[in-house]
Order: structure tokens, then sequence, then C-alpha cells
């Protein structure tokens, strides 16, 4: 997935000034806030699956997990690792 723009560097001009858009083509929208991150700010979290216990990950913006809202992210089925 290829985004136009990420968020996180709108907030840093220096950073973007220094990497550019080449981030843009491996970013993707943020599940948690839906916002569109490059791949210099997507974390990977991880969490167990309640009913089968196997582990699960996904990338998020580093915003979102710095701040723990990927915590509230479907909490019946998720036992959070990171």
């Amino acid at each position: 997935m290829s985004i136009k723009r990420c968020y996180l560097c709108d907030e840093d001009p220096l950073f973007r000034r220094r990497v550019g858009k080449s981030g843009f083509d491996d970013g993707q929208n943020c599940p948690i806030c839906y916002q569109p991150t490059c791949r210099y700010h997507l974390t990977t979290v991880r969490w167990y699956w309640r009913d089968s216990g196997e582990v699960g990950t996904a990338l998020i913006c580093k915003e979102c997990k710095r701040t723990y809202q990927h915590r509230n992210w479907d909490v019946l089925h998720r036992d959070w690792i990171t």
C-alpha cells in the first residue's frame, strides 16, 4: 500500500527533508488512528489471540504505540505482549 503523505513527517519538517518521500511507498494507514504513516514511523506491536493462543502482529504508528492506544484495540480478543 502506498501513501501520499505522513502525518508524523508533517509535524517534523527536518526529518521530512532528510528522508524525503522514500518511505511513502511502504507506508500505510495506522489501524488505530487511521492516519497515513510512512515506513519510518511505523512500528510493530504483538499480541496473543485469546481464543487460539497464537501470536499476532501489526504495524502501527509510533505515536499510537507511545501513548498505548493499541492496548484499546480489540481488547476482548487480544492479550497484548507489546
